[in-house]
């Protein structure tokens, strides 16, 4: 009968969407490739977006949007407010108590993470929980450091293959108004990830921000991965990994070719349930976070601990908030349960389920992150680079 009901669903979804999307542009595949389509769906989502912020009275309303900005789009003022913002947060006390290796608020990231990587992966929050957790750091990065400039998010194709280098990537490149830069040179280091060439580093950030930072809790295969354990932040930047699986293509083809969050979802995980899935590997989720690398960058566990993880999942959400956009009526939903690859088996998560923030935030239900633009308590739109 589940199944009956599933086919019925996708049916009929997928006719809602034809209609829905038919004034959407075609695109050729050099326009994909290029950027072209992802800027012009871009534009179509802020704008749909805004004038449904337009229409709203209280809450959310027009003049108090939120933009979120492409990191080469932000001004130096705003990116430097952004990078000593979270330098802050890495001073700032921490909410978590009684756990002996989280001595910052920033330790409160990589320990929320850690705690919830078994729930909110390859499971039906993915997407929203990821949501939310950049919203939370925005709020944090506001009320806690005074930074009110735009919250950055990063486009990996940018800086992949024939249009740049992770190297040479302004979040990147080690200068003042960036993320730092890679790491040093380990000779004969492997990749993040099995079937990849190495990266360009793979030791401790030498120059810039953040390279005395200092990582204190973590790895996830130690004995008490949230013991104290302080050590260095180490990159490996990866154009491979980067030109593989984070491409303006890899960007694009999930937003065009997914008829509904399920396929969405999946694609953008690699999660080898859907055979949509299957011939993606990586996909772009995995391609973002191991094109960083190294320790805590490519931890499962604790790559929040990475200050690129948030620019990453910043890209994904901003995938997510363009895919909803393109057919906002249609596109309200989750799929699936709330456990990763359903392991151990658990019910179908429903908007009303609530998903754990404590103790750096409050709860919020599923549903309450569904709109950017919901006001309850999103309030932010992403523009297009």
């Amino acid at each position: 009968m589940k199944s009956l009901v599933l086919l019925a669903s996708a049916l009929l979804v997928g006719s809602v969407i034809s209609a829905a999307t038919a004034e959407i542009p075609k695109f050729t595949q050099g326009e994909i490739d290029s950027g072209k389509a992802i800027r012009e769906l871009g534009r179509i989502a802020y704008d749909n977006a805004m004038a449904r912020a337009a229409k709203a009275t209280t809450g959310c309303t027009k003049d108090k949007v939120r933009i979120r900005k492409e990191w080469r789009n932000m001004t130096m003022e705003d990116r430097k407010g952004y990078q000593e913002a979270v330098q802050c947060l890495m001073q700032k006390p921490p909410r978590h108590t009684g756990l002996d290796g989280v001595r910052t608020a920033w330790d409160d990231y990589g320990a929320l993470h850690y705690y919830q990587t078994p729930y909110v992966h390859n499971s039906a929050t993915f997407l929203l929980w990821h949501r939310h957790y950049n919203w939370v750091l925005e709020k944090d990065l506001n009320d806690l450091c005074g930074y009110t400039g735009a919250f950055p998010y990063w486009e990996w194709g940018l800086d992949c293959g024939s249009v740049g280098t992770m190297d040479t990537s302004p979040v990147f490149d080690g200068s003042e108004y960036s993320l730092g830069g890679n790491g040093k040179f380990v000779p004969g280091h492997r990749a993040g990830i099995g079937g990849a060439r190495p990266g360009s580093g793979g030791g401790c950030l030498t120059s810039g921000p953040f390279s005395n930072f200092t990582v204190n809790i973590g790895p996830v295969g130690s004995r008490n991965p949230l013991q104290y354990n302080p050590r260095c932040i180490k990159r490996d930047l990866n154009n491979d990994i980067c030109s593989r699986w984070a491409t303006l293509r890899n960007t694009t083809e999930p937003i065009l070719n997914s008829p509904n969050v399920e396929i969405f979802q999946a694609v953008v995980q690699g999660d080898g349930r859907w055979p949509e899935a299957a011939r993606v590997g990586i996909a772009v989720h995995g391609g973002g976070h191991y094109s960083i690398s190294g320790d805590p960058g490519g931890d499962f566990y604790f790559s929040s601990l990475e200050p690129g993880f948030y620019l990453h999942h910043g890209n994904i959400d901003r995938m997510h908030f363009i895919w909803q956009n393109l057919d906002w009526e249609n596109r309200q939903t989750i799929s699936g349960t709330n456990t990763m690859f359903n392991s151990p088996p658990t019910t179908e998560a429903v908007l009303t389920d609530n998903m754990g923030f404590e103790p750096i935030h409050r709860n919020v239900t599923i549903g309450q992150t569904m709109d950017t633009v919901g006001g309850t308590p999103l309030c932010y739109v992403y523009e297009p680079w």
